[in-house]
């Protein structure tokens, strides 16, 4: 759970509830006030929902401070390599369902070499060797938050080792494209040669320069496929993230400070339950001294004026209670 103090405060959620009440005209000269106040929590949050420690958090000992960053590097360097593979693996499954030779499939830490006679493939199959991977990643991010969601519904709660797990496959996810061109463009694969591999950034470019003489059409394509491949891999990420995610706290956190004054209650600093006021009495009343001394217990109701009224009344000597 997050800690109360990490909560904004009643001055704060006013400001960005009225924030959003405010009429167009006056709604521009206070967006900056309200954005900074959303933008300074959701910078302080960040860090702890990413399992880093944060600066308002209190102090751990230098084990506690670099575990959890530790298991989150772990996770992300092992998701790498899931990553990898299921990208480059959903393209190898793709081409043998479209019965094209595959002269080389190889895997290697930081990528893997897969060679096919890509004059045998049309357009539209071209195309689809280049969002397979991205699309089977982001359906293996779906898969994973809606059985996320499902366990939520049935068991209530999970442990934290698969927000962290989600969250690291949801982060690869995201980055899968920008890898694989950099990994690509690190190793010359987006220059055609029939022995290597090319890079899927290059792939319909060098196939419209194969049937048009042009490869301009293929790098629009390419652009817009990728826009679109983020969109739907942060959207899969911005939804977990916000619903998921640690049990839902960011959802929990962003109603807060958009929710109207009064609609959340928030117990005064000597507000305690009646849970816990009976716990009190009850621990109060079990005393007993040396000499079988026992204490008596009175509760009070103080008002604004006026004398305190006695809601309960515990006596040490018969054990009446009366209430």
């Amino acid at each position: 759970m997050v800690p109360l103090h990490s909560f904004p405060s009643r001055a704060c959620q006013s400001t960005a509830s009225e924030c959003l009440r405010l009429s167009p005209h006056t709604r521009t000269a206070s967006l900056a006030s309200c954005l900074s106040d959303r933008t300074r929590l959701t910078l302080r949050m960040l860090p702890f929902e990413l399992g880093f420690p944060s600066p308002w958090q209190h102090r751990r000992s230098w084990p506690g401070s670099v575990r959890q960053p530790g298991l989150i590097m772990l996770l992300l360097a092992l998701m790498w390599f899931v990553r990898l593979y299921l990208h480059y693996s959903s393209q190898w499954l793709y081409l043998q369902a479209i019965a094209v030779p595959v002269n080389k499939f190889a895997f290697h830490a930081h990528t893997v070499e897969l060679v096919y006679q890509s004059s045998l493939l049309h357009t539209r199959e071209e195309l689809a060797m280049v969002v397979v991977g991205p699309l089977t990643l982001n359906a293996v991010t779906l898969l994973l938050v809606l059985i996320r969601w499902a366990c939520q519904h049935i068991f209530g709660s999970l442990p934290s080792f698969t927000s962290k797990l989600i969250m690291a496959q949801g982060v690869w996810t995201v980055l899968d494209p920008l890898a694989v061109f950099a990994v690509d463009a690190l190793l010359g694969n987006l220059v055609y040669r029939p022995e290597t591999p090319v890079g899927d950034a290059a792939k319909l470019y060098w196939h419209f320069y194969r049937t048009d003489q042009s490869g301009v059409a293929g790098v629009v394509l390419t652009v817009f496929l990728y826009v679109v491949l983020s969109v739907l891999s942060l959207t899969i990420m911005f939804l977990y993230l916000l619903r998921f995610h640690n049990d839902g706290r960011m959802l929990d956190v962003y109603q807060r400070i958009t929710a109207s004054e009064g609609t959340y209650f928030l117990p005064q600093d000597l507000e305690v339950s009646n849970q816990e006021l009976s716990y009190i009495v009850k621990k109060a009343e079990q005393w007993r001294g040396y000499n079988g001394e026992r204490r008596k217990v009175m509760g009070y109701q103080r008002a604004s004026l006026g004398s305190p009224r006695v809601l309960c009344n515990s006596r040490s000597s018969g054990g009446e209670e009366t209430c």
